[in-house]
């Protein structure tokens, strides 16, 4: 019989020495979901393999795919986990930043440069990364989301990762933005008793919404992007 996910699974969380109610803990998830991957009803989220790296050094790649170490080696940082979507991320455990570095989580979800996508109320990190250290001075205000859609094109592309606070309005800038509980990245300005959304890629006409409108909501300025490299 082939070896599973669910398998492997349930040879990490032996290894670590944890029954399923003590690794669901450890890692904050209900304990049927532990059971439900190891007995092949359900994969592991990108939640649950993300702690599993940064908590303990898994190779995402062996648990996936039977590919290399169950660990990862001491030299592997940082370390890559674009076996389950996010691609060419540098991730680290607490234990092995280096020196002087800031890191920032990435948020499990998605900012759309185009139609939208839904902004979960409550924030999931799914790994941490490196930012350049001025960022800093905004604490835990400041997180990591990805890009997706052109119409921020060419200033940013799919793929890429913004980093922003969640400050609100500071300004004339690049802006992560819920509309209509959807998730966008637009340039953001503002004429008297309006906001206006704009576009990059000239093939998107701009926006205006009532400054008071309760359907945007502006989280806040973004800072710097972190451009994938195909």
């Amino acid at each position: 019989m082939a070896i599973t996910i669910g398998d492997r699974f349930k040879e990490t969380r032996e290894k670590l020495g944890f029954k399923q109610s003590e690794l669901a803990r450890a890692i904050e998830v209900n304990p049927s979901i532990i059971s439900d991957i190891e007995r092949g009803e359900k994969e592991p989220s990108k939640k649950i393999i993300s702690a599993l790296i940064i908590k303990y050094r898994i190779n995402s790649n062996w648990l996936l795919a039977d590919e290399g170490e169950m660990f990862l080696q001491k030299e592997e940082k940082p370390f890559n986990i674009n076996k389950f979507g996010l691609k060419q991320l540098p991730v680290y455990s607490e234990a092995d930043l280096p020196e002087g570095a800031f890191v920032v989580p990435l948020l499990d979800q998605q900012l759309c440069a185009g139609s939208g996508s839904q902004v979960p109320e409550e924030d999931a990190s799914s790994a941490l990364v490196r930012v350049p250290a001025y960022l800093s001075k905004y604490g835990d205000k400041v997180a990591a989301l990805t890009v997706d859609g052109d119409s921020m094109y060419p200033t940013l592309h799919r793929g890429d990762m913004v980093v922003c606070d969640s400050c609100g309005w500071s300004g004339e800038g690049i802006y992560a933005l819920r509309m209509s509980g959807s998730g966008f990245v637009k340039r953001l300005t503002k004429r008297p008793g309006k906001i206006v959304i704009i576009s990059d890629n000239p093939r998107y006409p701009p926006q205006e919404e009532p400054e008071e409108s309760q359907d945007i909501q502006i989280i806040g300025r973004v800072h710097c992007a972190i451009t994938k490299v195909e």
